[in-house]
């Protein structure tokens, strides 16, 4: 029956009404399941919530996570087509900590960012979140039109609170769940140390992972399923030989199951007065083949650690490789002698010179500052040190001793640029003033120990403080030629390039002999998974190698042996001065022609074709830019390969593609077609011989 509502009934109900919405608005305001409206984009980038989810693109990859109340959860990750590719499998976030309890979100927001200059320009999405104890930033870079997304933790604790972290247990950093059961997960990652007594060696390492494997020593994880898969890398001084390292971790799996565990820092790493970083993680996605998967990977990690042409496009020369003791090779960076070397490396074409370890007061007040005078040690069997060419040296010797004025002066007019050597302890102060007096434009940090939290920070702030004082016209090259952990393959490339090996040729000790045909198989596996052109690739002056060395490099031509440099950047590892006259007429005009396409050049991809290099191959690079569908060839007919004629598949070109070649050292042009395997016929008549080509197609 219906009652007639009076003024004390209908009080009430208002009253119950008001209490509900009350109710309704603070439970909606308190959810921990919906996440704060953001909807911000950059270019073709975008990154937007929508109730729990958070949803990042780059236009070609999409990564979806669920907010559980204790972090973000992959939902799904789908690649340009739309396809789910992987899910998350934790239960609470794609990372594990050690934490307990649910996490706070206190802030979500998206913007335009470039790292201060040290990246390509992206949209980043940072969300801050506390826990009991523990407060993290993750972040996420999504750069437009870029198959990738990188992800890192950011870790700082509570006031007052210590971090346990895992309890002994490596602290996961990326968790995933493939949509499907893989044919193949491959690791893969690269040797440091090339110079230490690990020969004969391959410097690229690759392994299946089981269903229920895992990776210690790799970098990187490929995993392959019907033409598409995701990659996963870890952005870490990670090599395949380390000693020392510092929480690099490894790579589980579990069937579909993927993790990535190894923060980059222990838990009495982590204070409460600043954020630190882990380990960023890469997850990028393709379709296709190995080496498509390998172009994805190359175009991910270029637009992570971009090329400036004006800056980080050179040849450079070094002051050290010409001898082979500490002292005689110290000898060689005095002004004296760089003064004589400007003018070599003027006259061959080359751009920058390099002074390297020899240049410094070594104790005292004024150390890392240019020395006046530099003593020579006596043998201990007697007698000063003598030269590659016989002579002695001096007891003492002038090294700089009004400081950097007359090299700067003399390089300028010159038209070369300058570069300067340091240890990795090397003040920063000091760097600075040598690069105001002395213009230096690239450094080489050397003899790094980078197995603490402190000192990879450190030395990685301290270059990058370096190059924005210089006003970022200067770059900073990482020496991985030892064991213990220096800055590695995949981490601090935004401060520069790689100095990958010491490759002496007066020298009877194998462990740094120079080999012509070990030098290109390091490149040719490094274009695998890296992009060469941010490694230095050594050439070395063959001439001095001296009777007893097991080499054939005096078997190979000056040409050849810088051609082997092309698809990299090129290093001379000598003394420029000491060049005969046949080898600069054979030099010149081959460096000449490079310099005429390097520009384009560094444009392209490289990838390796033909056979793996080991003295008897047909072998070379294929520069491929994806723009043009053009680029660049180098074919090498190594010494001990019987055939004058051989036919090597080209990448990403079509069966039948009509291709003009143009031999860039002789200016003639023929047309090919290639075969139904995509395959060109390649004729060099005498063994070892090379080819330096470009390639249109028609």
């Amino acid at each position: 029956m219906l009652r007639p509502i009076n003024s004390v009934n209908l009080f009430n109900i208002i009253k119950c009404y008001i209490l509900f919405i009350s109710v309704f608005l603070f439970l909606s305001c308190t959810n921990t399941s919906v996440l704060p409206k953001l909807n911000k984009s950059f270019k073709n980038a975008s990154a937007i919530t929508k109730g729990d989810k958070l949803i990042v693109s780059t236009g070609k990859i999409e990564r979806c996570w669920k907010w559980t109340g204790k972090g973000f959860l992959t939902s799904e990750i789908k690649n340009e087509q739309g396809q789910v590719l992987a899910i998350g499998f934790n239960k609470n976030a794609d990372w594990d900590l050690g934490t307990e309890g649910d996490g706070k979100l206190v802030s979500l927001n998206a913007f335009e960012n470039d790292d201060e200059h040290f990246t390509s320009k992206h949209l980043a999405v940072e969300a801050e979140i506390h826990y009991d104890g523990l407060q993290i930033k993750y972040v996420i870079w999504a750069y437009p039109g870029v198959a990738g997304l990188r992800t890192q933790l950011w870790l700082k604790t509570t006031k007052g609170v210590e971090w346990e972290g895992k309890k002994n247990q490596a602290g996961i950093s990326e968790s995933l769940t493939l949509s499907s059961s893989p044919e193949n997960v491959t690791a893969f990652g690269y040797h440091s140390g090339l110079k230490a007594n690990y020969k004969p060696y391959e410097i690229l390492t690759e392994e299946n992972i089981s269903e229920d494997g895992s990776s210690d020593i790799t970098s990187g994880l490929l995993t392959q399923n019907k033409g598409k898969g995701l990659i996963l890398l870890k952005e870490s001084h990670k090599h395949t030989h380390m000693a020392n390292e510092l929480e690099t971790g490894g790579f589980n799996r579990n069937g579909n199951k993927l993790s990535v565990t190894g923060l980059g820092l222990k838990p009495g790493d982590v204070s409460d007065t600043e954020f630190k970083f882990c380990w960023a993680n890469w997850v990028i996605s393709y379709s296709g083949s190995e080496v498509d998967a390998q172009l994805a990977l190359k175009q991910f990690d270029r637009f992570r650690y971009p090329v400036h042409p004006n800056r980080d496009v050179f040849i450079m020369a070094n002051t050290w490789g010409s001898e082979d003791a500490f002292d005689q090779c110290a000898y060689k960076a005095r002004e004296e002698n760089v003064l004589k070397e400007i003018d070599a490396c003027a006259d061959l074409g080359i751009d920058l010179l390099q002074i390297d370890d020899g240049w410094q007061i070594r104790t005292g007040q004024n150390i890392w500052l240019p020395s006046k005078k530099g003593p020579t040690k006596p043998y201990k069997k007697g007698g000063l040190p003598r030269l590659f060419d016989g002579s002695v040296m001096p007891e003492s010797y002038d090294v700089y001793p009004n400081g950097f004025g007359a090299v700067k002066e003399k390089a300028k007019k010159a038209g070369i640029k300058l570069g300067l050597w340091h240890a990795w302890t090397a003040p920063l102060s000091a760097l600075k003033t040598n690069y105001n007096t002395g213009d230096f434009k690239a450094y080489k940090l050397d003899f790094a120990q980078l197995n603490r939290k402190d000192a990879l920070d450190g030395l990685y702030y301290k270059a990058r403080n370096l190059i924005k004082h210089s006003g970022y016209t200067t770059v900073v090259n990482w020496d991985v030629t030892e064991n213990p952990a220096r800055m590695g393959f995949y981490f601090g490339r935004d401060c520069g390039n790689l100095y990958l090996a010491n490759r002496k040729a007066y020298t009877i000790r194998s462990a740094v002999q120079y080999e012509p045909w070990q030098v290109l198989r390091d490149a040719w596996e490094l274009a695998d998974y890296m992009n060469l052109n941010k490694v230095q690739v050594t050439y070395q002056n063959k001439d001095l190698t001296p009777p007893g060395a097991v080499t054939d490099a005096l078997s190979y031509s000056h040409g050849y042996n810088f051609a082997v440099t092309l698809m990299a950047s090129p290093i001379f590892f000598t003394e420029i001065q000491f060049l005969s006259p046949e080898a600069r007429e054979e030099l010149k005009p081959i460096i000449a022609k490079y310099k005429a396409e390097r520009d384009e050049m560094y444009k392209g991809y490289v990838f390796a074709i033909g056979d793996k290099p080991d003295n008897g191959s047909w072998t070379g690079f294929q520069n491929y830019n994806p723009e043009t569908g053009n680029g660049y060839l180098t074919f090498f007919r190594e010494l001990r390969n019987p055939d004058s004629n051989y036919t090597i598949a080209l990448h990403f070109l079509k069966p039948g593609t009509n291709l003009e070649i143009t031999n860039i050292l002789t200016g003639e042009n023929h047309n090919v077609t290639l075969s139904e395997k995509s395959e060109i016929d390649i004729q060099i008549p005498q063994a070892p011989g090379y080819l330096f080509l470009k390639y249109y197609q028609k």
